[in-house]
């Protein structure tokens, strides 16, 4: 059988007797977005929609195409379909060069115009070096590590401009998540995301969310895996610290005010995200984080001329800056580039208070901390953050789990200073807490953290 390799999309979709189950799965086979990410319930059908939108890229020729699973057997699912449409749907065995085995991680098809579709896995990572790629598929993509994406399969794609889709069912709040907000930003055009729950593919279960089938599911599962597996939602779980945190409230999109305080603070790493978070405070006390910085694999020198020479609107100024305590030597070396960087302990659970705080809706129907959309990793952290598993020793320490917590550290560092501290105080506050003597930090943590005094609007649009 011969193949017009110039076909128009809806024209190979007819070809191969193909017909989206849902105007939700018709959208992904529509999108030209570069960065496509779908958030799907299980059986909703995203390899099939990924593995047949790959197999008309394949028709172009002299292409290099890849499917990354974390595993050779995950990477097979799209693989499966590719194949099955060029084998079975159109009859081209004979014209193809074909290794299919999964056990040993050979998975490639050459076709008669050059162009290859192989699978690649995740568990050795040194083995994603060295191609160019036009197009990857990113398979259940939150079960990848994010350095994965960034360190190997982005750089690849690089030169070509290929683009990269990243099916998946969710996994938590991790960078799968941050990645699908970015497709929710109108200005992110390059991005498009979509969130699918498993029972908009009417054609397996037909009635939908009443079907028998996931009614009897529906029955016996967690709330929480049901939310995730099924419903395709990012969902909160046990032992999550910032519980009053919702994006719906306290995401917005927020404009820089040069009449408010501003400041940044810091947090230190390398192999984790040295972050600085641009944070505004109005005359009521009101908090909006409105920029992030958070990046790998640089010095602390570095960081600090980065962030010097970044561009900043019209007004900016910075009234004062706070960092880690516990990163005195990255402080002393931002401080000869960027000023002197201030760094006073809070303990952890008087700083993770003075947080949540901010984030509890007060009388007047509103929460006094809030983030810009485009600080997507901070939204991330903010949402996954959760408690160290409780053991059962005598005074065992309150703490969180020590991983993808920069962004909400930095935060709790500059509440706990401006707050619990009182690095915002007025001259009024700094007399009367000298009455106070040792009562000092519980007036501060009142004072600031519980304002409820002449709201002012706040500033978004």
């Amino acid at each position: 059988m011969a193949i017009e390799l110039k076909l128009s999309k809806d024209k190979f979709l007819e070809t191969i007797g193909y017909k989206p189950h849902s105007p939700g799965q018709k959208s992904v086979h529509d999108s030209t977005a570069n960065r496509k990410i779908a958030c799907c319930g299980r059986r909703w059908g995203k390899s099939l929609t990924f593995g047949t939108d790959l197999a008309f890229e394949c028709l172009a020729p002299e292409k290099m195409f890849w499917i990354v699973g974390p595993t050779y057997k995950l990477a097979e699912k799209e693989f499966r379909v590719v194949h099955n449409i060029f084998t079975k749907k159109l009859g081209l065995t004979s014209q193809l060069k074909i290794a299919y085995n999964v056990e040993q991680g050979h998975m490639r098809i050459k076709f008669p115009w050059d162009t290859i579709v192989q699978c690649a896995s995740a568990t050795n990572e040194d083995s994603l070096l060295g191609e160019g790629l036009n197009g990857v598929i990113m398979s259940e993509a939150a079960r990848h590590k994010m350095d994965t994406w960034e360190q190997y399969i982005e750089p690849a794609l690089s030169d070509e401009g290929g683009f990269a889709w990243f099916p998946s069912t969710p996994k938590g709040f991790n960078w799968f998540q941050g990645l699908w907000q970015l497709g929710q930003m109108p200005d992110m055009q390059e991005y498009e995301s979509w969130r699918f729950p498993t029972w908009e593919n009417t054609v397996k279960y037909p009635g939908g969310f009443d079907n028998e089938r996931l009614t009897q599911i529906r029955a016996v599962v967690s709330p929480a895996f049901w939310k995730q597996e099924y419903a395709a939602e990012f969902t909160t779980f046990e032992g999550q610290i910032y519980e009053e945190f919702d994006p719906q409230i306290h995401v917005r999109d927020l404009t820089y005010n040069p009449t408010w305080r501003n400041y940044w603070v810091f947090d230190y790493g390398f192999n984790d995200p040295f972050v600085c978070l641009d944070i505004m405070v109005d005359p009521s006390d009101n908090v909006y984080v409105w920029r992030e910085y958070q990046m790998r694999y640089k010095t602390t020198w570095e960081h600090a001329h980065i962030i010097r020479d970044r561009e900043n609107p019209i007004g900016f100024h910075i009234d004062g800056k706070f960092g880690d305590p516990a990163g005195a030597d990255e402080g002393a070396t931002l401080g000869l580039v960027l000023g002197q960087i201030t760094a006073r302990k809070v303990p952890w659970i008087n700083g993770v208070e003075a947080v949540k705080r901010k984030l509890k809706i007060q009388p007047n129907g509103l929460p006094q901390l809030y983030i810009d959309r485009s600080c997507i990793n901070l939204i991330r952290q903010m949402q996954a953050l959760r408690h160290k598993e409780a053991r059962p020793e005598r005074n065992a320490k309150e703490g969180q789990v020590d991983f993808d917590d920069h962004g909400p550290d930095a935060l709790r560092y500059f509440v706990g200073e401006f707050f619990v501290l009182g690095a915002g105080m007025s001259l009024s506050d700094v007399y009367n807490s000298s009455q106070l003597g040792s009562e000092a930090e519980t007036f501060f943590t009142l004072k600031r953290g519980l304002s409820l005094n002449s709201q002012v609007g706040h500033e978004w649009h």
